[in-house]
């Protein structure tokens, strides 16, 4: 009987549908489940008693090898439910029962959604690194406009960035600028990630899995883009080599973290000298297989049938 993978991510995510084919392709096989679809058309099962069995759709969970933690949507309770505390309530139980049955079926779990959440708290991560030997920018997590003077005061030239992700624009990292200044109040609504601009020499992408490091540099084309190479739509990466410090620094991250993978991004100054600036837990890999022609895909698929 050959192994499988459950996969919980959206039904048309790229790395899970790519990490599908090349599970097939080792005579293995997985299947991906989109919780969004929980609980109005996904159907969950679990009975115990001397002992636990869970079913998704009558599939047990017993018949897989472990689950990949592919930045699964959160259960949606069906658009009928519109008040908004029992929508909320609906979305308590459901989240309850679906998560900890998932738990309960006793996989392996790569990454583990407690330590994913975990380690995506960028001020915990920046500690970590700090702790781990990195060399982390200065940096300033706060909602004080006087704070932020009072650092701009100190470093002449300063970068934001949001916490986290949104659909309303891409949060992009960017220049703090005299003309953001008066607007410094809104910070009130939400606190911001401010840091020392670290002088761009050279772009790194760092892929770990397990004990494995992929690393990349990306070379961009614009220079507008040197504060964020994600605004570059014309980026180029290529294999580097990153010195076995810095990569072994990243991996006590990563162990501190309690993570089987993760991307770390580096910016190193025309000095030579390396920065750390974030891990992303279920960051994107695959392009490093897809444009610089490395091969993270089959030892993603090691992790998951180890």
């Amino acid at each position: 009987m050959s192994q499988r993978v459950l996969i919980l991510a959206p039904d048309n995510d790229f790395h899970a549908l790519s990490i599908q084919a090349l599970l097939r392709g080792r005579g293995a096989d997985a299947d991906i489940v989109d919780t969004a679809r929980f609980p109005e058309s996904l159907v969950l099962v679990q009975r115990g008693g001397a002992s636990t069995e869970v079913l998704l759709d009558g599939k047990p969970l017993s018949g897989y090898h472990s689950v990949w933690w592919r930045r699964p949507h959160p259960p949606t309770p069906p658009a009928e439910v519109k008040v908004p505390e029992e929508r909320r309530f609906a979305s308590r139980e459901a989240r309850e029962a679906l998560w900890g049955a998932i738990h309960a079926a006793g996989l392996p779990i790569y990454n583990s959604p407690q330590a994913e959440a975990r380690a995506g708290y960028k001020p915990y991560q920046l500690r970590v690194a700090q702790e781990c030997g990195l060399r982390v920018p200065e940096t300033l997590i706060t909602n004080s406009a006087e704070e932020v003077a009072a650092f701009r005061e100190r470093h002449p030239r300063v970068v934001y960035k949001a916490f986290s992700a949104t659909t309303l624009a891409m949060t992009d990292t960017r220049p703090l600028s005299e003309g953001d200044l008066p607007d410094l109040w809104r910070l009130r609504y939400a606190p911001v990630i401010f840091q020392e601009y670290v002088e761009l020499g050279r772009e790194y992408r760092v892929t770990l899995v397990e004990d494995a490091a992929f690393a990349v540099e990306i070379t961009l084309q614009h220079p507008a883009a040197h504060y964020d190479w994600r605004i570059d739509p014309d980026y180029r990466i290529a294999p580097a080599e990153v010195p076995p410090a810095i990569v072994e620094g990243l991996q006590r991250v990563r162990r501190a973290l309690e993570l089987n993978s993760g991307s770390a991004d580096l910016r190193e100054t025309p000095e030579g000298e390396i920065y750390f600036l974030e891990i992303n837990p279920s960051g994107q890999f695959l392009f490093l297989d897809v444009f610089a022609g490395m091969d993270v895909g089959n030892p993603f698929c090691d992790m998951l049938l180890q």
